[in-house]
């Protein structure tokens, strides 16, 4: 890959076995914490790649949805700005105590 991008299908199928191989590694209950770390990175980053590469075929093969992804992402950014910060909770009903003794004295 030049320039750390996938740029054909022969590089996304590569990389897409090698994200399978890797995410069998990192399931390996032995693996060093350290080492997980540094090849989960590597993972994300891969993965990362791939949804790049998917995301820009799929523009190009239906380039009407280049439009409505702008449109989304400032809806999405118009959210996130009006939605308060702290979300509050429904208020709950008190409690009704209720009388269990009644059945004893059948």
């Amino acid at each position: 890959m030049s320039g750390k991008r996938i740029e054909n299908d022969e590089q996304l199928q590569n990389s897409l076995n090698w994200l399978l191989e890797k995410a069998k590694e990192l399931d390996h209950p032995l693996m060093d914490g350290e080492a997980k770390e540094v090849l989960m990175a590597k993972y994300d980053f891969v993965s990362e790649k791939v949804e790049e590469y998917r995301r820009e075929q799929t523009l190009r093969a239906f380039p009407q949805l280049q439009d409505n992804t702008q449109q989304e992402n400032v809806v999405e950014e118009a959210k996130e700005r009006t939605e308060p910060v702290g979300e509050k909770e429904p208020a709950q009903e008190p409690i009704k105590a209720v009388n269990l003794s009644a059945w004893l004295d059948d």
